[in-house]
């Protein structure tokens, strides 16, 4: 054996020794658990490991146009952040919307030639991103936002306006801004981060910018672990203390009043039902109630993000380095689907799954992944209808390391939704010929 893979192979095991003594001291420490009623221990939260709602619902990218020809985008959520923070200060007047029923009006009044332009994956709602970043803006006059739907905020430098734009309605509502714009531009200037350039030309119908490069990004492995299944009984249950388990099944099944919750043990999943949870302030979406759920998690299965939201689910994925996680059988992620129960009481169903990444192993190895408009060309060519693809992210795909127990690389791949599904480029690719030969 090499030196090399000698220092290698014994790094590997410090760290899993390392990632053991920091599971005892968490979960198996005196001073980390309590005894409830049914004797069972409990990890009790941890007020600094709660993910506050500023952080969980941040934008996912940040694109400065400098100029329609000069477009740079950065995923990181520090330099999110910063420039969010400085730009939601401005004050802004009495917000009013257009829908265009022409695309191509739509189209060229969706885009700014100078500003910043802020972006999710799922729609987001105007009425909680104004109470949730405190907005000082003007929504009475369309009922304070709470059917306006958007996936991009933009910034407009030019014409001082901030825009709300919801591709899919092919509506914009905006409003007048007051607000000091040279901070902001030196900000963006001195952000120590590589930026991506980016290009409007070929874009998908949610006016996403494209790679105009490739794309070359850090393969990440993990130490995996894990999790307790009593870290999702106490953020789920509305009375944890009470909660009674089963015996009738090899899996873990507990249950509370109206609430169950199922341990599949041997995939790991986590499956919980229940009635949805009515918030202090009574409000019925979902953004509210399902972020009461994940602020329970706090970061014991990563720093969750909000990702994606159809009509009735919403997705919080964990993120590496500002790009979202993907695993199989929900590693990685919190969904939460709302049902009509006929009773009146809307119901929740939520999946996640106990596997988790805890500790990063440092590498140098990059990987180079094709540019966005090469890959929308290839799939094209593959048969992929346009009007069906709705956008498309850099992603880690989680895969296990072969020999190397509690190893998992972190692998970036273009992830792509289709049809209102996400998959892998490789997988939509097998999924494009699937459908050719049927």
């Amino acid at each position: 054996m090499k030196v090399s893979e000698k220092i290698i192979r014994y790094g590997l095991i410090a760290l899993l020794a390392l990632s053991l003594y920091l599971s005892y001291k968490i979960w198996l420490s005196p001073n980390a658990r309590t005894y409830l009623g049914d004797n069972q221990a409990t990890v009790v939260a941890n007020a600094s490991n709660v993910r506050k709602a500023d952080e969980v619902f941040l934008p996912t990218r940040l694109v400065w146009v400098k100029s329609p020809e000069d477009i740079k985008m950065l995923s990181s959520e520090n330099a999110i952040s910063k420039i969010h923070e400085s730009v939601i200060k401005g004050r802004y007047g009495e917000v009013s919307g257009t829908t265009y029923d022409d695309d191509q009006a739509f189209l060229e009044a969706a885009d700014i030639r100078h500003g910043v332009e802020m972006s999710y994956f799922g729609s987001f709602q105007l009425y909680e991103y104004a109470k949730m970043f405190n907005l000082k803006i003007d929504l009475k006059g369309i009922a304070d936002g709470k059917d306006v739907y958007f996936t991009k905020v933009q910034w407009d430098f030019d014409n001082s306006r901030i825009r709300f734009i919801n591709t899919r309605r092919h509506q914009i509502y905006e409003a007048s801004m007051t607000m000091e714009l040279d901070p902001v531009e030196q900000k963006l200037q001195q952000l120590d981060e590589a930026w991506m350039p980016m290009t409007a030309e070929n874009r998908l119908s949610s006016l996403q910018y494209n790679t105009s490069e490739k794309v070359k990004l850090k393969l990440y492995s993990y130490i995996a672990s894990t999790q307790t299944y009593t870290v999702f009984r106490n953020a789920f249950f509305q009375d944890p203390e009470n909660v009674k388990s089963s015996e009738e099944s090899r899996d873990t099944v507990l249950y509370g009043g109206s609430e169950t919750m199922h341990v599949q043990e041997n995939r790991q999943i986590v499956e919980f039902q229940g009635q949805l949870e009515t918030t202090t302030e009574g409000e019925e979406d979902i953004y509210d109630r399902s972020y009461g759920y994940i602020s329970r998690l706090g970061t014991g299965i990563g720093y969750l993000r909000f990702f994606d939201r159809d009509k009735d689910g919403i997705t919080y994925r964990t993120f590496i380095e500002g790009f979202p996680v993907f695993g199989d059988a929900y590693q990685g992620e919190v969904t939460f689907d709302i049902r009509d129960s006929g009773t009146g009481v809307p119901q929740v169903d939520i999946h996640s799954s106990l596997n988790t990444i805890q500790i990063p192993i440092p590498s140098d190895e990059t990987v180079e992944l094709a540019s966005s408009s090469e890959v929308i060309a290839e799939l094209t060519a593959k048969g992929a209808q346009t009007d069906l693809w709705q956008t498309m992210v850099i992603g880690y795909q989680r895969q296990d390391v072969k020999n190397a127990d509690g190893i998992v690389d972190m692998v970036p791949t273009w992830y792509i939704k289709y049809d209102d599904n996400w998959y892998s480029y490789q997988q939509l690719l097998d999924h494009l010929a699937q459908k050719e030969g049927a």
